[in-house]
C-alpha cells in the first residue's frame, strides 16, 4: 500500500510537471469514453431499460407467423394467448392489448385520445404501478362491464390539471360514460403513444378453436425467475404441434408455415431504432480506438523524453517490476479522470443525442445515470487504459536492459522499434478516420437515392388529416357512414384551390398498421393443403386515385354507384395480379375473403402498386381496394390536393368534418409529403451523427500526425542542424519531414480503403440502397484526409526547417 500511495504521488507531481500533456490526454481519453457512455446511455434507455419497467428483461412479446404467406411477425390470436399464459412453470402473467381511439367530449369540448384496451393484468407484465388510484381488476375485465379507464400521466394533466379529485370522475368516449380509476407514472408509456387505458373484456367465444387464426392482438408476457426465452420457445412449439396434430390431415397451420414465437420485448419497444443505434455504437467504439492510438503515441513519446529518469532509477536500483508500475499508475491516474468526467458527462450527452431523434421515435424513452451505466463507463475506461498503456510498458520493459547512465546522453533518440510502432498507430488512425468518413459518404449516398425512391403517388401538394368514426353513431350504419364521408368530401372539392380530395383507410406512409388477410379466388380453388393468397387491405372513395394520382392501369376505379345494395367490387394492385393471375387479366374474376358465407366480389380494375409505408424497403405483397360505401371502416383518413399550399387548408379540413359532424375530431393533421419524408427518418439521423462523428475522427487522426511528426522533428534536430549546416535548401528539410506523412497517408488510406470494401459488404446486407456511392465516398475520404495529414504535417515540418544549426549542434 505504501508503494502505491508513493507510485500515485509521484505520478501525480509527474503529471503536474507535464500539465499539457496531462490536459490533452485527459480531454482525448474523456472524448472517446464520453461518447461511448453517451450512446450506451441511449441504448440502455432504448433497448435494455425502458422507462417505467421493471426488469424488462423478463418480459418478452408473443408473436404468429406465416412462413409460406410471408408473414415474419404479427399479432396473435386469443387462443393462441391462452397457449402462452398455460404455461405457469415458464410464464408468470401475460396480457392481451389491442389499439383502439375514441371521440372524447370533455368540458363541452371534443377531442381525438388514442387507447389501448387491454387484459386485466397488463400492468403486471410490466411491473407499473399508478401514481393515483388503482389498475384493473379481473371482474371488470369482463364482457359488458369494461366502464372503467386508467388515464396516462399526460391526460391527466390536460383534462384534469394534475388534481386528485380526478378518481371516479366520468369522461365520455363516443357518447358513453367511463369512470376512472388510476392514473400511470409519466415514464410509462406502453404501448407507445396511448393516453388511457381500458379492459378489453373477452368472452368464452373468443377462445374457441376456431379463432385460432384471427390474429387481432400485440401480446406480452413476463417470464418467471430462472425461466428463459428459449424455454418459452420450446414450450410454443410443442403447441404448435399440439394444433397441427388436432387439425388432422389437411391441417392448415402445417400447410401455411404457422408457428408461434417470442422474442425480447425490448426488441419490439426499439422498432427502427436499433439498427441506427448498434452501428453509432460500433462508430463510437472506433472513435475511442482511435484516442487510444493518440494517447498511446504520445505516451510512447514521453517515455522516450524520460530515458534518462529512467535510468537514473535503475542505477539506483529499481526493478522492472517498480518502473512497469508507475507506468501503470500514471495510465490509471489519467484514464480514471477520464472516466469520472465521462460519468458525469454521459447522461448529459445521452439526453441531448435523444433529443436529436425524431420524437416519433424517441418518445417513450428517456436517459437516466444508472449503476449499470458507471460500471459500463468504468469498463471503458479500464479497456482505454490498457490499450493506451501496454504500448508504452512494453517499449520500457524492452529497453530495461540496456538502460545506463553512462549511455544515456543528452540527446538520446527514440529506438527504430518504438519509432514504427508510433507509425503504425498513426496508420491505423488514418484508416479509421478514412473507414467513418467513407462511412458517412455512404450513407450520405444512400439517402439521396432513397430520397428519389418513387413511392408510387405524388405526395407534393396533399394534405391529411384521420378521424375515428364515433360508434355510438355509425356502429352497423353503414349508409350514415357512406353518407358523412361523401360530405366531408364533398365539402373539400368545394373549397378553392382544392384539386381532388377523398378519403381512405389505411394512409398511405400514415402511423398505422397495414391490415391483411387471406382470400379465396373463385377460377382457381385452392387444395386441401394449400393455405390459398394473401394480401393487404385498402378502403378507399371514388376520389383517391386522382387526389394521390396513382395510374389506372386496366379497368376502372370505383364509382358513386358502388355502394350498399349494389353488386360488390374490388379493384387489385398490380403487384397481387402478377402473383396470382400471372399473363392474364384479372379483371372480371372474382374473389373472397371472411369465409364461405361472405360474397363473391367481381375485379373491376388494377392500379399501379405503391409502397405502403416506407422508402427504404417494400414489404407489400399486394394490396386488394375495397370501396368504403360497400366495406365500412371505423377510421378514415381524408386527403385533399391542392394547388395551394396544403399547410394552408388545415383549419379547412377541420372545418369540413365539423361541418358534417360535430361530434368528430380531426387529427394527425399532416401534408403527405412529410409523412413520406418522416420514413427516413432514421436514415438522416443516422448520416447527422456519422458526419459529426468522421468529422472529429479526422480531427483526431490530425492530432496523431501533428503529434508524431513533431517529436520526431525534436528528435531529429541534430541531424537537421548538420543537414542544413552542410548546405540543405529549407524546402529539402521541409520535404524530408514530410515524406514520413506521405507514406503514413498512403498506408493509412490503403488500410482503409480494404477496410471500406469489406464495410461496404456488410452493411448492404443490413441497410437498404447502401449498393451506390462508394467511388465518389471513397474518393472524397481520402482527399479530405489527404488535406487534413498536409495540414497537420505542416507546422512541425515548417518548425523543422527554422532550425538554426548553430544551436543545433551546440545543444549536442
Amino acid at each position: 500500500m505504501q508503494t502505491l500511495i508513493g507510485n500515485l504521488r509521484y505520478a501525480i507531481r509527474q503529471l503536474w510537471h507535464a500539465r499539457t500533456y496531462t490536459v490533452v490526454t485527459i480531454l482525448t481519453l474523456a472524448l472517446g469514453v464520453g461518447a461511448n457512455t453517451a450512446i450506451f446511455s441511449v441504448v440502455q434507455a432504448v433497448m435494455l431499460a425502458p422507462a417505467g419497467v421493471v426488469d424488462p428483461a423478463t418480459v418478452a412479446s408473443f408473436h404468429a407467423r406465416y412462413v409460406q404467406l410471408n408473414l415474419p411477425s404479427i399479432g396473435v390470436s386469443v387462443p393462441d394467448f391462452a397457449d402462452a399464459v398455460s404455461l405457469g412453470q415458464i410464464v408468470d402473467a401475460g396480457a392481451l392489448v389491442q389499439r383502439t381511439s375514441f371521440n372524447a367530449t370533455f368540458n363541452g369540448r371534443t377531442q381525438h385520445l388514442r387507447a389501448g384496451q387491454v387484459t386485466w393484468k397488463w400492468f403486471q407484465v410490466f411491473g407499473a404501478q399508478p401514481i393515483l388510484g388503482r389498475t384493473f381488476t379481473p371482474e371488470e375485465d369482463q364482457k359488458g362491464n369494461t366502464r372503467e379507464v386508467v388515464l396516462s400521466y399526460a391526460l391527466w394533466q390536460e383534462l384534469f390539471g394534475g388534481s386528485h379529485d380526478a378518481l371516479d370522475k366520468t369522461i365520455l368516449l363516443d357518447g358513453n360514460s367511463f369512470r376512472v380509476i388510476g392514473v400511470m407514472r409519466s415514464d410509462f408509456d406502453w404501448p407507445r403513444g396511448e393516453q388511457l387505458w381500458m379492459p378489453l373484456g373477452l368472452v368464452p367465444q373468443d377462445y374457441s378453436a376456431g379463432n385460432r387464426f384471427n390474429e387481432s392482438y400485440d401480446s406480452v408476457v413476463r417470464l418467471r425467475p430462472g425461466a428463459t426465452l428459449a424455454q418459452l420457445n420450446t414450450a410454443l412449439e410443442q403447441k404448435r404441434l399440439e394444433e397441427i396434430r388436432r387439425e388432422g390431415t389437411g391441417s392448415f397451420a402445417l400447410s401455411s408455415g404457422w408457428s408461434m414465437f417470442a422474442q425480447p420485448w425490448t426488441q419490439d419497444a426499439a422498432g427502427s431504432l436499433r439498427k441506427p443505434l448498434f452501428a453509432l455504437f460500433a462508430v463510437v467504439a472506433m472513435i475511442l480506438l482511435i484516442a487510444c492510438a493518440n494517447i498511446s503515441g504520445l505516451m510512447l513519446a514521453r517515455a522516450s523524453t524520460r530515458t534518462r529518469e529512467l535510468a537514473i532509477r535503475t542505477a539506483l536500483g529499481a526493478s522492472l517490476r517498480q518502473i512497469a508500475s508507475q507506468f501503470i499508475v500514471e495510465t490509471l491516474l489519467l484514464a480514471g479522470t477520464a472516466t469520472l468526467i465521462a460519468i458525469a458527462a454521459g447522461p448529459a450527452l445521452g439526453r441531448f443525442l435523444l433529443l436529436a431523434i425524431p420524437h416519433d421515435l424517441a418518445a417513450g424513452f428517456v436517459v437516466h445515470g444508472t449503476l449499470r451505466m458507471v460500471v459500463v463507463a468504468a469498463a471503458f475506461g479500464l479497456a482505454t487504459s490498457l490499450l493506451s498503456g501496454i504500448a508504452p510498458i512494453l517499449a520500457v520493459a524492452r529497453s530495461y536492459k540496456t538502460l545506463r547512465l553512462a549511455e544515456q546522453g543528452r540527446s538520446a533518440t527514440t529506438g527504430a522499434i518504438q519509432q514504427r510502432f508510433r507509425s503504425l498507430l498513426v496508420t491505423a488512425e488514418i484508416a479509421l478516420a478514412f473507414l467513418l468518413v467513407a462511412g458517412a459518404g455512404l450513407f450520405l449516398s444512400s439517402l439521396k437515392e432513397l430520397q428519389h425512391v418513387d413511392p408510387g403517388f405524388v405526395s407534393e401538394g396533399v394534405l391529411a388529416g384521420s378521424v375515428t368514426l364515433n360508434a355510438s353513431n355509425y356502429h352497423d350504419q353503414p349508409l350514415k357512414e357512406a353518407l358523412f364521408l361523401e360530405n366531408v368530401t364533398s365539402r373539400l372539392s368545394q373549397q378553392p384551390g382544392v384539386v381532388a380530395a377523398a378519403a381512405v383507410y389505411p394512409l398511405p406512409f400514415g402511423k398505422g398498421q397495414m391490415p391483411s388477410a387471406s382470400f379465396s379466388i373463385q377460377e382457381h380453388p385452392t387444395g386441401p393443403n394449400d393455405p390459398g393468397p394473401h394480401s393487404d387491405l385498402r378502403w378507399a372513395t371514388p376520389g383517391y386515385l386522382a387526389t394521390l394520382q396513382i395510374p389506372l392501369l386496366k379497368g376502372r376505379w370505383f364509382s358513386a354507384e358502388d355502394r350498399s345494395g349494389h353488386p360488390p367490387v374490388a379493384v387489385i394492385d398490380d403487384l397481387l395480379a402478377n402473383a396470382y393471375w400471372p399473363g392474364q387479366n384479372p379483371v372480371g374474376h372474382h374473389l373472397r375473403g371472411g369465409g364461405p358465407q361472405s360474397p363473391w366480389v367481381e375485379i373491376v380494375g388494377i392500379v399501379s402498386h405503391i409502397r405502403k409505408d416506407s422508402l427504404e424497403a417494400d414489404e407489400n405483397k399486394g394490396v386488394i381496394y375495397l370501396p368504403m360505401a360497400q366495406s365500412p371502416v371505423d377510421e378514415a383518413a381524408f386527403i385533399v390536393r391542392t394547388k395551394i399550399a396544403p399547410d394552408s387548408l388545415r383549419a379547412t379540413l377541420a372545418e369540413a368534418v365539423h361541418s358534417a359532424d360535430s361530434t368528430e375530431a380531426i387529427y394527425n393533421v399532416h401534408t403527405l409529403d412529410s409523412l413520406v419524408s418522416d420514413s427516413l427518418a432514421a436514415r438522416r439521423l443516422l448520416v447527422l451523427l456519422l458526419t459529426l462523428f468522421g468529422g472529429l475522427a479526422l480531427l483526431l487522426a490530425a492530432i496523431g500526425i501533428y503529434g508524431l511528426l513533431s517529436f520526431t522533428a525534436t528528435q531529429r534536430t541534430t541531424e537537421i542542424g548538420i543537414r542544413m549546416a552542410l548546405g540543405a535548401q529549407r524546402w529539402q528539410v521541409i520535404a524530408l519531414v514530410l515524406r514520413q506523412s506521405f507514406i503514413l497517408i498512403a498506408a493509412g488510406i490503403g488500410a482503409g480503403l480494404c477496410l471500406t470494401l469489406a464495410a461496404q459488404r456488410i452493411l448492404t446486407h443490413a441497410f437498404a440502397a447502401m449498393n451506390t456511392g462508394l467511388s465518389i465516398s471513397m474518393l472524397l475520404a481520402a482527399a479530405s484526409l489527404a488535406v487534413v495529414a498536409a495540414l497537420a504535417a505542416a507546422i512541425p515540418a515548417n518548425r523543422s526547417a527554422r532550425v538554426d544549426p548553430m544551436i543545433a549542434l551546440r545543444n549536442e
